[in-house]
């Protein structure tokens, strides 16, 4: 049975905006019918519900904490612990670029400590402040940064002061 735009919504639990956007992306093909006001898309189940299922196999993975990412064979047992459930090659294989890229943002602040100057940007995961938020302290004059071409440049020692 076909659905309208609002049915396909609902029965995906989404907005009306996202089944134009699968329609757009040619993910939803709809058969088109006449309306009172003129032409509506008409949406087929067995689409929506390839969708639905598509939907349900992303996975979300929370960044660890760091006490995690301090030991050195935690990402070795989270790896294995990865392989041990999942299934699907596919799946694992995602699973574990996932967690090795939670573990290297994990670490990048104790990287980017050896560096003589960071940009906004570096300096924002250091601080897990918001790059605005920095320019506008450079602006205040707060934080000491040195424009370098056409973007700030910031020494970790002037971040250590701004954090005291």
């Amino acid at each position: 049975m076909p659905l309208t735009k609002k049915e396909a919504a609902d029965y995906l639990a989404c907005s009306v905006r996202s089944i134009e956007a699968y329609t757009v992306k040619g993910e939803l093909t709809p058969a088109r019918a006449k309306g009172m006001r003129g032409d509506i898309n008409l949406y087929d189940e067995s689409e929506l519900d390839r969708i639905k299922t598509k939907r349900e196999q992303v996975v979300y993975v929370q960044r660890p904490p760091e006490s995690i990412t301090s030991s050195p064979t935690a990402l070795q047992n989270t790896t294995s612990a990865v392989t041990s459930f999942a299934s699907n090659d596919a799946v694992k294989s995602l699973l574990i670029d996932v967690i090795r890229e939670a573990f290297s943002a994990a670490t990048a602040p104790q990287q980017l400590r050896h560096k003589t100057f960071l940009t906004v940007e570096e300096a924002a995961v250091m601080t897990s402040l918001k790059p605005r938020t920095l320019l506008r302290l450079i602006r205040e004059k707060k934080l000491k940064a040195k424009k370098i071409g056409n973007s700030w440049r910031i020494a970790p020692l002037d971040l250590d002061k701004l954090q005291k």
